[in-house]
């Protein structure tokens, strides 16, 4: 036989068929619909190139015998610790994991077999329940880590939305500096005007000062142009000077005998 899909229809068929012996055939994979058969209490499935096996394989709760002797299986499903009525396993010839090769022993004959039954059902239960927790604490975290990023995102929209107090500060420091800017600016006009008035008011004494100056100066040359002219009609008519002299002690002589 060269079967290489299981005929799973075809088999549901046979509603009271409970054993299926498909071994020595090229099956290479134990597909979902395979796990339907739920009748079934003894599946030979020896001698085929079966790598992979359905994670629902554990629904076939009624089965007791599982014959997997010389295929290609690396690992059985999480769901394979729910077989409670399975008393006998064989999985020789099979490049499965060293840690579960060693806890389901060697299967040298039907005894081992049974005993290989048992210790693969616990070992699975215990690894599908320490999965299960993983996974739990994975969706916890998952969960947190969402719960997280929206808190933050949360907290980034209502930091943008409220006011900045900084733009708030700056403004206020801005209106300070602009204050303190204008009055500034007015004392320093003050000043500019102190000082034009201060500069007008010297130029206007300066101004004065000069008119008193040249006035000074013109009485001056008057003065002089006065002593020139009488010196030239001392030199020139001499008589008068001494008509003008003698006149003027006869005065004064006049006046003390009075």
């Amino acid at each position: 036989m060269n079967i290489s899909i299981v005929p799973v229809e075809e088999i549901k068929t046979l509603k009271r068929a409970t054993i299926l012996d498909l071994s020595n055939n090229v099956i290479s994979i134990i597909n979902t619909d395979f796990t339907s058969l739920i009748q079934l209490t003894k599946i030979d499935l020896s001698k085929n190139k079966i790598r992979s096996i359905a994670d629902e394989f554990g629904n076939l709760i009624n089965l007791r015998h599982l014959d997997l002797y010389d295929n290609q299986i690396e690992r059985l499903p999480l769901s394979f610790g729910r077989l409670k009525k399975l008393k006998y396993l064989d999985l020789k010839n099979n490049p499965l994991n060293p840690v579960f090769s060693k806890v389901i022993g060697t299967c040298t004959d039907q005894k081992d077999c049974i005993e290989a039954a048992r210790k693969a059902v616990s070992f699975m239960v215990d690894i599908e329940k320490q999965v299960i927790e993983d996974r739990r604490k994975e969706r916890e975290q998952n969960n947190n880590d969402d719960e997280k990023r929206h808190n933050e995102t949360t907290k980034i929209v209502e930091e943008v939305n409220k006011p900045d107090k900084r733009k708030k500060t700056k403004a206020k420091k801005s209106s300070i500096v602009n204050s303190a800017t204008e009055e500034i600016e007015t004392k320093s006009d003050t000043k500019n005007n102190s000082v034009s008035t201060s500069k007008f008011i010297p130029e206007e004494q300066n101004a004065n000062n000069n008119y008193v100056s040249k006035i000074f100066r013109y009485f001056i040359l008057f003065i002089i142009s006065l002593f020139i002219c009488f010196g030239l009609i001392f030199i020139l008519k001499p008589e008068l000077t001494n008509t003008f002299f003698n006149v003027n002690e006869m005065e004064i002589l006049e006046e003390f005998i009075k």
